[in-house]
């Protein structure tokens, strides 16, 4: 296959993209280019993953490893609100040590 050809079925597809109606919030497509050749799929989003919530926020498990790596010995969640997740354990020189995460995504300290 020359790479004229390529290009032609490349600029088509690309045509026939912008000629469809724009999808829906709840669909995305997906272009796929293979050795079969370009392909389009539509796929609905699933909103029942069980990973689809776990991004919204630090979850007690992400607080907890984050805890680790700022040095605490044997951390535990004390609470978790809207805001943030506060978590207890010892620190580096045997010093009871509370650590305060905001509940976003990544964990970030603020305290």
């Amino acid at each position: 296959m020359n790479i004229g050809k390529v290009l032609a079925t490349g600029l088509t597809v690309a045509g026939a993209l912008m000629a469809l109606p724009s999808a829906s919030p709840a669909q995305s497509i997906d272009l796929y280019l293979g050795p079969g050749g370009p392909d389009v799929r539509m796929r609905e989003r699933d909103y029942d993953r069980d990973d689809y919530r776990s991004n919204r926020g630090c979850s007690e498990r992400q607080a907890i490893r984050r805890a680790y790596a700022l040095g605490l010995d044997d951390p535990e969640v004390e609470s978790v609100t809207r805001r943030q997740v506060v978590v207890d354990g010892v620190g580096r020189r045997g010093r009871y040590t509370t650590v305060y995460f905001a509940n976003r995504p990544g964990c970030p300290r603020i305290g």
